[in-house]
């Protein structure tokens, strides 16, 4: 995350998507070379290309290239956790089969060291490797170690901040709905009893890996 810490309300910081090798001196729109590096599916921030300056720091000097790749199977929700800046998470959900789901992704690929760095800024997803894109390229995604939130065996649509709290407000009771403040969730014993109630509402479903 950048050091300057967004605001979570405007979680994932979306910026433009769009081609190109990610560097120290920002993002230009060249014809990246992926010769050695791991694709990885970017579903929520790590699209963003100041969320990564801020993660990788000094190892963009080899530079990131980024590309825009078309996903088979897959839909975006959310984690169903909270994370440590206090905001929900996007994560993405394998599509049922028979589903026509076809979305057009940013796709990071990483260097030895630079993969190792994004493992490490994600405790609560691991890697998995995605069946199908549409240009044929074998790619990772991380997904949640937590689950997704949804009901019924429908997982919930990625939403803006203010709408998932009010889905989870709507859900967990009026017990929590003090607790379902930004700045409370960033502290971690808040954070698990929204996590501990999400479960127990059965608002967690598995995301298919």
């Amino acid at each position: 995350m950048p050091a300057a810490h967004p605001d979570p309300r405007g979680y994932p910081w979306a910026e433009p998507a769009r081609p190109g090798v990610l560097g120290p001196a920002g993002f230009v729109e060249d014809a990246p070379d992926l010769q050695g590096r791991t694709p990885v599916v970017a579903v929520g921030s790590n699209a963003s290309p100041t969320v990564l300056r801020a993660k990788l720091g000094g190892l963009l000097g080899t530079g990131l290239p980024m590309t825009l790749t078309r996903v088979e199977g897959l839909q975006v929700g959310h984690s169903a956790h909270v994370s440590a800046r206090g905001y929900v998470a996007a994560a993405p959900v394998r599509a049922r089969p028979g589903t026509d789901v076809v979305g057009t992704f940013v796709v990071c690929w990483f260097d030895e060291a630079q993969l190792a760095r994004v493992d490490a800024t994600e405790p609560n997803y691991r890697r998995v490797r995605l069946d199908r894109t549409g240009e044929g390229t074998a790619v990772q995604v991380y997904t949640s170690v937590h689950g997704v939130l949804g009901e019924g065996g429908t997982p919930l649509d990625l939403l803006g901040q203010g709408e998932v709290l009010g889905w989870l407000a709507a859900r967990l009771g009026p017990g929590l709905r003090d607790d379902l403040d930004h700045r409370r969730l960033t502290h971690p014993a808040v954070r698990e009893r929204v996590r501990a109630a999400m479960v127990e509402a059965s608002l967690v479903i598995p995301a298919g890996w």
